[in-house]
């Protein structure tokens, strides 16, 4: 198991400790926490603080800075990672009506699903398509990456985040969806009951 080394521990602290500060100068001080954001190191927290940015700016910069958010979270070590840190920036853009950039997030975050990984990481398409599910073309388009990305893997993480999947009404609206976890759901019911079975013989 690898460790992160001590320089490393203290950049992520230190990233941890501005990003709360832009949290807290958002209100009062747009422009500093701005700055503050631009400042952080550590990919993943200069992302989020970033997008917070982005939620509290102006339409005439909210693109500009959701395409740095974005392009932080890419700069993130592993695709699990860059996907999943990249649903703060999408997730804005949604709430924003802004189309052009869903779409081109939307696409970086699917060649990112897409490449090798382990079948666990892959879940991390849950986190996309939870962000999109309220937009029928945006599932439309995504459906094939999702139940290609969530076609391996069991556990107990998985089998929770289907249950929680199932249970969710806008992506009960599309009948592919529910019917490709509910599959899933019954492959590993299946495999977890041979895999008891052989145990006991």
């Amino acid at each position: 198991m690898k460790h992160s080394s001590p320089a490393k521990n203290s950049e992520i602290a230190q990233s941890v400790r501005l990003r709360r500060q832009v949290d807290e100068q958002l209100e009062n001080n747009y422009a500093h926490a701005y700055e503050i954001a631009k400042s952080i190191k550590h990919p993943w927290y200069k992302c989020q603080a970033l997008s917070s940015v982005a939620e509290n700016s102006s339409k005439a910069s909210i693109d500009s800075i959701l395409e740095q958010a974005f392009s932080s979270a890419m700069q993130c070590h592993d695709q699990n990672r860059r996907v999943t840190v990249a649903c703060w920036p999408l997730w804005v853009a949604i709430k924003n009506d802004r189309t052009k950039l869903v779409s081109g997030f939307l696409k970086q975050c699917t060649i990112q699903i897409n490449q090798e990984m382990d079948p666990l990481s892959k879940w991390c398409v849950c986190d996309v398509l939870y962000r999109i599910k309220a937009k029928p073309n945006l599932l439309n388009d995504f459906f094939d990456t999702f139940k290609n990305a969530t076609s391996k893997g069991h556990g107990w993480r998985i089998e929770r985040m289907i249950k929680f999947l199932l249970g969710d009404e806008d992506i009960q609206s599309d009948s592919r969806y529910i019917k490709h976890l509910e599959g899933r759901q019954r492959e590993i019911e299946e495999w977890k009951q041979n895999h008891v079975h052989r145990k006991v013989c």
